[in-house]
């Protein structure tokens, strides 16, 4: 079997309901690796919305509107980790009934699971 083409497309969230499907198509040659080609193709979707919102950014403080672009994009990645934000939800949990739907998550992760623990002792 030889892969002749491959596309990556990805949607962007920009808030406010908005949003931004960005996608590349490469044709491969023979003996041409799709892996690689999906992985750069991958890159080059990201960088392009990365520049996008640059100008996005630059057109709305032209606009004066620069305040409310910051309130519209969302990021893509939190700076906050998975484990951050799951010790956040085990730490405004105010029943044992409400800590429980956590314990799952928490049996995956050493640190999370004494974070669970401490807090079904303060419970």
């Amino acid at each position: 079997m030889h892969i002749q083409t491959v596309s990556y497309t990805r949607t962007f969230n920009l808030g406010n309901y908005s949003s931004e499907k960005i996608g590349v198509e490469f044709s491969l040659n023979e003996g041409e690796s799709a892996n690689k080609a999906l992985d750069h193709a991958r890159e080059l979707v990201e960088e392009y919305h990365v520049e996008n919102l640059k100008r996005l950014k630059k057109n709305h403080e032209f606009l004066g509107l620069d305040e409310v672009l910051a309130e519209e994009i969302i990021p893509t990645q939190s700076k906050k980790t998975i484990a951050e934000k799951t010790k956040d939800f085990i730490d405004s949990c105010k029943t044992k009934e409400e800590l429980k739907a956590w314990e799952l998550m928490s049996k995956n992760n050493p640190e999370l699971l004494q974070h669970y623990n401490n807090k079904l002792k303060t419970l």
